[in-house]
């Protein structure tokens, strides 16, 4: 069961998001100086320990193949973040659960899932808050600076995984009964967090104000909440039983728990660990599936709790405590098996694992045709009008703007104006305005309606116009590739 889940989990394509963030950590790698490298140069959307650990994989990926050879990447990718989830279930489930099959539980609580939460910001901040936890209660002391220096990572991976903090504290407090040297973990995330504000004033100044610019370009808090409440228990009901499914084992056998113990001085720990998760989910205002990863920690919780208190033996029936936590964990892989194993399993072509692969081969079949045709890969920059990936499929050309997914420029409508008041706003605007290369790469034609560019605000209305004045569409397909038109005939259209 482990080995086939960590080698399905290893074959399954690197998803859209992932690989935005690959090839945008492939042009600081490729473009520029140490440490503007890491984080500044090119951004997206992501803080700043997103991108120092998308980095660091990137560039140990790169010593055994080089970028252009995503076929053999992907596979080092997953293996890096497979290792890295072993590595904190292991030392989570020894040090906090110990429990029997604890391991296995939260291994297949994170990869029995949906491929898309993979290597996502809420994926590296549970591994960070699990080894978090873990260090927390070792006997030498030292480690427990480490553990709260980790604790600005899960905050910085996202900002609003900074609910996990949260959650990690009060599973330390569920699981440990001696005395925690809380101070020593509050100067480990006082002393990391001053290192990262120090970086922010010298190497990398732009850290800051991406950070408040994010939730300004994410609906962070922007819909009604009561709509946004069923929005809500809508989704994180379809994430607990598709899409994330250790959410509803942990939901269910949580809650019985719960009922149970309520008078419990555990109960109070449990409920907010679930609720400081659960504030934030609502607060961003929004239903991807990846969202809703940062369950995954309080419903092993919620299983290892019941499994603990479940008696070894009830009367006619034997019942062991293992029984929950294994049950638990072949439903989980069956279901990994069912939905989303990257290889049809007992026939079933129709999971989400297969139809993500053919979607991602439709994308690297478009990739190639097009650099075929216009061999995009030699271009000096290109002005990049998609949701960001564009990079990593065009074999790292350069982005001729720092925001190589202009979402800044995109998120501007009438109902989010607000964005039109950043400074940043109108440097990305000029630098869209007056590119004049050669070649566009669109994510679909531009200034439709229903399309990713589209023409509702005055600056996105002039990019559309000139580049349909100045460039001519040459491929449709998985994007929209614009090629410029000879100056003289510019010039007759003027």
């Amino acid at each position: 069961m482990f080995p086939i889940l960590c080698v399905g989990s290893i074959l399954s394509p690197l998803t859209n998001d992932v690989r935005i963030f690959y090839g945008i950590e492939q042009l600081g790698i490729k473009y520029l100086p140490f440490p503007q490298s890491i984080y500044g140069g090119y951004w997206e959307i992501k803080p700043v320990a997103n991108h120092i650990c998308q980095f660091l994989i990137a560039s140990f990926t790169n010593i055994f193949v080089p970028f252009s050879n995503h076929a053999l990447q992907e596979p080092i990718i997953k293996g890096v973040a497979v290792a890295m989830a072993i590595f904190a279930c292991y030392i989570f489930s020894k040090n906090i659960l110990k429990v029997k099959y604890s391991f296995l539980l939260c291994f297949c609580g994170m990869f029995c899932a949906l491929n898309l939460v993979v290597l996502q910001a809420e994926f590296l901040a549970i591994v960070f808050a699990m080894i978090s936890c873990a260090l927390f209660v070792e006997e030498n002391k030292l480690w427990h600076y480490v553990a709260g220096a980790l604790l600005i990572w899960v905050l910085l991976v996202k900002g609003t995984t900074g609910a996990l903090i949260i959650s990690a504290i009060c599973i330390v407090l569920i699981f440990n009964k001696q005395r925690i040297d809380w101070v020593r973990g509050l100067v480990g995330f006082i002393t990391m967090g001053v290192a990262f504000y120090a970086a922010s004033l010298t190497i990398w100044p732009q850290m800051i104000p991406d950070i408040l610019m994010a939730p300004i370009l994410s609906h962070v808090g922007e819909y009604d909440w009561v709509g946004q409440i069923g929005v809500t228990a809508i989704a994180t009901a379809i994430s607990m039983s598709i899409y994330i499914p250790v959410i509803g084992l942990g939901i269910i056998y949580g809650g019985v728990w719960l009922k149970n113990h309520i008078r419990d001085p555990r109960a109070k720990w449990f409920v907010i660990s679930f609720l400081a998760p659960l504030f934030m989910v609502f607060y961003q205002s929004e239903s991807f599936a990846y969202q809703y990863y940062v369950f995954v920690l309080p419903s092993i919780i919620g299983l290892i709790l019941y499994e603990i208190d479940t008696p070894i033996q009830k009367p006619g029936k034997k019942l062991k405590r293992e029984n929950i936590v294994a049950v638990s964990v072949v439903l989980l892989f069956a279901m990994w098996c069912i939905l989303y194993s990257p290889q049809p399993i007992w026939g079933l072509e129709q999971n989400y694992g297969v139809q993500e692969l053919k979607m991602n081969n439709f994308f690297d079949k478009n990739a190639n045709e097009m650099e075929v045709k216009f061999n995009l890969s030699k271009e000096s920059a290109l002005l990049y009008l998609d949701t960001g990936s564009g990079p990593y499929y065009t074999g790292g050309t350069n982005s001729s703007c720092r925001y190589v997914a202009p979402l800044i420029l995109q998120r501007n409508n009438p109902g989010r104006t607000v964005v039109s008041n950043l400074t940043q706003y109108w440097d990305a605007y000029g630098c869209t305005i007056s590119y004049d290369g050669r070649y566009i790469l669109a994510d679909g034609p531009l200034g439709k309606d229903d399309g990713w560019f589209g023409m509702d605000s005055p600056e996105k209305k002039n990019v559309v116009v000139k580049v349909k004045s100045e460039y001519n569409e040459v491929f449709s397909g998985a994007w929209t590739v614009y090629e410029r038109k000879n100056e003289s005939d510019i010039l007759n259209l003027t």
